[in-house]
């Protein structure tokens, strides 16, 4: 099988599943190649921009039209798989006419220090909306985590995309393990 990656990671979130992405592909013998237009499947990498794609992948999407594609991304919000569902959703609508989404996967992913600083100046005026934005952001520390990745992997076998063989998953992470959401 061959396949192409397109990523957009913004703090390295997404960065680690597109690498840990490449590490089980290979393992299962898939070539990565440079165009969506050489390949079987794409897997298209974003990090959750207002709810979305970044919009710098614009100009990579009309690439996908009539074919297999993989979405997967991260985003800081965590601890909801019904969110993580919407972005996915979000992620697929905006592919082009025809591209088949063929397996799909969200983690949360860790956010910079400025994120947490902006929630705690904005807590002191509306606490009741920023404290749990303060708690989720120390939630979403260390994300992706093993067992977040191990997750990107499982959703990669029910894609069809490596054999379940190469899913070993690591022994459960602490605070919980991933919360991740696998289609």
């Amino acid at each position: 099988m061959r396949y192409a990656l397109i990523c957009s990671s913004k703090t390295g979130n997404t960065a680690r599943l597109a690498e840990r992405a490449r590490q089980a592909l290979a393992a299962a013998g898939a070539l990565e190649v440079a165009s969506p237009a050489e390949a079987d499947v794409t897997l298209l990498g974003s990090w959750t921009d207002r709810g979305g794609l970044d919009p710098s992948l614009a100009d990579a999407l009309p690439k996908l039209a009539g074919g297999r594609v993989f979405v997967f991304g991260t985003c800081g919000f965590g601890g909801d798989p019904a969110y993580y569902d919407r972005v996915l959703d979000r992620f697929a609508s905006a592919l082009p006419d025809g591209a088949e989404v063929v397996g799909r996967y969200m983690c949360q992913g860790q956010m910079p220090p400025s994120v947490r600083e902006r929630y705690v100046r904005m807590a002191q005026d509306d606490p009741a909306r920023f404290e749990p934005m303060i708690e989720n952001f120390d939630r979403a520390v260390g994300h992706p985590n093993d067992a977040d990745l191990a997750g990107l992997v499982d959703a990669l076998a029910a894609a069809g995309l490596v054999s379940p063989a190469q899913t070993v998953s690591p022994a459960p992470a602490a605070e919980g393990g991933s919360d991740a959401v696998r289609a």
